[in-house]
């Protein structure tokens, strides 16, 4: 049984606790750090872990001030693992929710070492623990002179995520705090929410998290942020963010869902159960399902979105320029990597599945669902606005050009092609297709 004797707060401040010693004198003794992580263990037990150990609610809250002061970041990290721990636990336990230990000096100092905690590790530490408060608590942020306005925060946790690429954990982190205060906002004030700026920024840094280069952990992260945000975000009939930005999400959304990362694909799938049910179709259901299922379904969803906005020309031709494809901007690097490897290799590189499978059902899937969205359209026909009818113009000219280069490029290549040029084929065939089936549907905008 630990004594309460054997601690006291004036034990446990900084004031009080070893300082680094200035350049001129000598360094701490060795074992110091151990020493001070000992005593801090200690503390978060008393104050944290097992509370009934301590005395009043005044101790308990001033040992955990003290450790989260702590001028050594290694107790300021045990503290804020002991505090994310706790909460935690109480997630799981819906009964034990309400984080009454936390009084609201604890929490000013959470959001106080939020802003001003220059060490990575404690600072992802410090995002994580108000990640899972913000769900529940109102936190008093303030950057010690005065409290902040829901934009400043947004744009300095913005800024602080856009900066921290080097950290997988402290963007992580970073992205999914101010993913949950932009959930909040657009729930509190849907219609009020456009107004504030920047809410694009934040969707352009989603988006960017949810490319194939990134490392999975982040691609998790923004599947996890994409599913938090389907009800109240991708799926508001008052288009907060603005349709461009909308669009663009769904669109890093269904670049998760064909991720070759099945953990990915996976998490990704999990925004169907977050669809109201009003908006889903009768052959899904809002339980989970597997991820060729909810590209589909996710692909009708959103053009009944655009239905239901209103933006049935504009959704439709966002979605011809999916149809088109970005395949050019990067297929030199692609064939460069490809040279070095055996058709066979190449072909079946992604686990038997053959290279342009799937871009191929990708294309079928959006033809379809557009076509469809454009059959109920002609029924209550509208005129274009100019903008429209440019970006028709624009379309139609690059879709001619594709479509006339990829032929001109098949007829070019040797005798049966799609067996001495398997991928070169293959990916002619498909830049054709992208073209051919734009074309049909700019002819139907018009």
């Amino acid at each position: 049984m630990i004594q309460r004797s054997v601690i006291s707060v004036r034990t446990l401040s900084p004031s009080s606790w070893p300082q680094t010693s200035p350049p001129s004198s000598p360094p701490l003794g060795p074992g110091s750090t151990q020493c001070l992580l000992c005593l801090a263990q200690v503390a978060l037990s008393a104050s944290v872990e097992i509370p009934e150990l301590w005395g009043g609610p005044q101790s308990k809250s001033q040992l955990l001030q003290c450790l989260l002061k702590a001028p050594q970041y290694e107790v300021r990290e045990l503290a804020l693992e002991g505090v994310l721990m706790r909460l935690q636990e109480e997630e799981e336990d819906e009964e034990e929710r309400g984080h009454q230990w936390l009084d609201q000096t604890t929490l000013s100092n959470l959001t106080s070492l939020a802003l001003h905690e220059t060490h990575p590790q404690c600072l992802a530490k410090v995002l994580s623990v108000l990640c899972v408060l913000s769900t529940t608590t109102e936190l008093p942020w303030s950057d010690g002179v005065k409290m902040l306005s829901q934009e400043e925060l947004l744009l300095h946790l913005l800024a602080l995520a856009q900066n921290s690429t080097h950290s997988v954990e402290l963007h992580c982190a970073a992205l999914t705090l101010v993913s949950r205060l932009v959930v909040q906002l657009v729930s509190s004030n849907p219609q009020g929410a456009s107004a504030v700026a920047c809410l694009g920024q934040w969707g352009a840094l989603v988006c960017a998290c949810c490319s194939e280069e990134q490392p999975v952990e982040v691609k998790l992260m923004a599947a996890k942020v994409l599913v938090n945000c389907t009800a109240t975000v991708l799926t508001s009939s008052h288009l907060p963010l603005g349709l461009t930005t909308t669009v663009s999400l769904w669109r890093s959304l269904f670049t998760l869902l064909q991720d070759e990362d099945e953990d990915v694909r996976d998490s990704a799938c999990d925004f169907i159960c977050n669809v109201p049910a009003s908006l889903l179709s009768t052959d899904v259901t809002g339980a989970s399902v597997c991820p060729p299922v909810a590209l589909d379904a996710g692909v009708g969803l959103l053009c009944r979105l655009f239905e239901l906005w209103g933006q049935v020309p504009a959704g439709a031709l966002a979605l011809t320029e999916w149809l088109l494809g970005d395949e050019e901007a990067n297929y030199e690097a692609v064939a460069e990597e490809a040279s070095s490897l055996d058709d066979e290799d190449f072909l079946f590189e992604k686990g038997g599945l053959n290279l342009w499978a799937e871009p191929v059902q990708w294309v079928k899937l959006l033809h379809r669902h557009v076509h469809s969205l454009l059959l109920g359209f002609r029924q209550t026909p509208g005129v274009p606005g100019q903008d429209q009818v440019h970006q028709i113009q624009t379309l139609s000219t690059q879709a001619q050009a594709q479509a006339l280069s990829s032929q001109n490029a098949l007829d070019s290549l040797p005798a049966l092609p799609q067996f001495c040029l398997t991928m070169e084929h293959a990916r002619l065939l498909l830049r054709l297709q992208r073209a051919t089936l734009a074309l049909e549907v700019l002819d139907k905008l018009r």
